[in-house]
């Protein structure tokens, strides 16, 4: 028995700090985790007949882009680029067809509606090729502040493979993706996504989530 006033032995000092260490990670973690399991349409979480309108990329997986990607600016993309900020992502080629500006579109809409919260968001545009063409630079003046790449034939193999879901080849699945501020790939649209169901996905997790 402890003597009144005596310091607490070694071992209840290192419960203790298990448990303050696991009650610091769930209150990080329990924002996102809520925002999830709403996504997710989990019961008693969410109103009956609320749903997510992107498909679901379950489990999600953390997407770890290749390293050195160039920018079109000449730079290189950060390593932690996907760290710290929720990101919505277009893989395509530099024909940049219909589809392909329709998606740079909405991805453009969908982050500015966000309003107050429109820096936790941000637009990239994985490039298969190696350069701009004029047509496709002239696209892009319309949709300033999204980061385009260019990437390598080795990287659009290592990005693709990560991307890819189901049997439908990624380089032309005209898809757009969404990543969590901590690099899991958790959500994609198919082509015919409508910007307004996006546009209430990002909202709902932004509102549920702290982090990013």
């Amino acid at each position: 028995m402890t003597k009144q006033g005596s310091r607490p032995d070694d071992t209840q000092i290192g419960i203790n700090s298990r448990q303050s260490f696991v009650l610091l990670a769930l209150l990080f973690l329990a924002p996102l985790l809520i925002a999830w399991l709403m996504m997710s349409g989990g019961k008693g979480l969410i109103p009956k007949g609320t749903t997510n309108h992107g498909m679901l990329v379950q489990p999600v997986r953390l997407l770890e882009l290749p390293a050195a990607i160039r920018t079109a600016d000449d730079g290189v993309l950060p390593a932690d680029y996907l760290r710290g900020k929720w990101t919505l992502i277009y893989m395509g080629d530099a024909d940049c067809n219909d589809t392909c500006v329709q998606n740079l579109y909405k991805m453009r809409q969908v982050r500015f509606a966000q309003n107050e919260n429109i820096k936790r968001v941000q637009r990239l545009f994985l490039l298969t090729d190696t350069g701009i063409p004029p047509a496709l630079g002239t696209t892009l003046k319309n949709y300033s502040g999204m980061d385009v790449t260019l990437l390598s034939p080795v990287q659009v193999e290592a990005v693709a493979a990560q991307l890819q879901i189901d049997a439908t080849d990624v380089r032309g699945a005209e898809r757009v993706y969404l990543v969590d501020p901590r690099g899991y790939l958790m959500m994609y649209y198919p082509p015919d996504a409508a910007p307004k169901g996006m546009l209430k996905d990002l909202k709902k997790l932004l509102k549920y989530s702290q982090i990013g």
